[in-house]
């Protein structure tokens, strides 16, 4: 007689359990809505520092240190301040088998939370090296118009480069700034190079950093950018002009 009890309490559970996740993952979707639509207002909410690199302040933070780990961000370390604390987070470039580079091409970022808010993102300067501030700050106030994938955990956006001011990098440019890809390969006409770059924690549920860039190979021109990112995917279409090889 007392295994059904167990089982019917194992059952239980189970449900229990269920939608208490549902409802995490519910209130974390609001917030990336009220995330979204303070983007759209980007002046109102957030406030710039572009002296050294680039540091996005928010002004009235919504999303939670359990949101940024439920989108798959964890921190390499941790840096007690008070009632604050500073994550490190960095991703590591896969390279073919056999390759390797004498520069370090790793991406990293610091996150600020006051009292379990996000309040600030931090970007070293060495990434503004060979593309302009303005490029990040257009993406960021791009995202105002983005989808909110609930079940998929992440934010989409399509944007057209004129939206946000930037100009067209050539395929000489961006080697600079991200070093050899992971995968390199030739469709028709163009180049497609693809960036892989894996949490330098590995810890469950760290979600993976990567970017597949089209040019035309014959100009070098940068026809199509998208990212794939923990916090979601994001994608800039470059107007193409015609090519003139010589």
């Amino acid at each position: 007689m007392t295994a059904p009890r167990v089982s019917r309490a194992r059952t239980l559970f189970t449900w229990t359990l269920a939608a208490g996740l549902l409802l995490l993952s519910g209130c974390v979707y609001l917030r990336l809505l009220a995330l979204k639509r303070q983007l759209k207002d980007f002046d109102r909410h957030f406030a710039l520092q572009t002296d050294v690199g680039v540091k996005i302040i928010a002004q009235d933070p919504v999303l939670l240190a359990e949101d940024v780990r439920w989108l798959g961000l964890r921190p390499e370390t941790i840096r007690k301040l008070g009632r604050a604390e500073q994550w490190h987070v960095r991703w590591v470039k896969q390279l073919p088998a056999g390759v390797t580079e004498k520069a370090v091409f790793h991406i990293a970022l610091d996150i600020t939370f006051a009292d379990g808010k996000l309040t600030g993102i931090s970007i070293p300067e060495s990434y503004f090296a060979l593309l302009p501030k303005d490029f990040l700050i257009g993406v960021l106030r791009s995202l105002g118009g983005a989808a909110v994938d609930r079940s998929e955990r992440e934010v989409e956006a399509a944007v057209k480069a004129e939206e946000v001011r930037l100009a067209r990098p050539s395929l000489p440019t961006v080697d600079r700034i991200l070093g050899l890809p992971t995968e390199e390969r030739t469709d028709g006409e163009h180049t497609v190079q693809r960036y892989r770059y894996v949490p330098a924690t590995p810890e469950r549920g760290a979600r993976v950093f990567e970017m597949v860039l089209r040019y035309h190979t014959a100009s070098g021109e940068l026809l199509h950018w998208q990212g794939r990112t923990p916090m979601g995917t994001i994608a800039f279409d470059f107007a193409a002009k015609p090519a003139n090889p010589k």
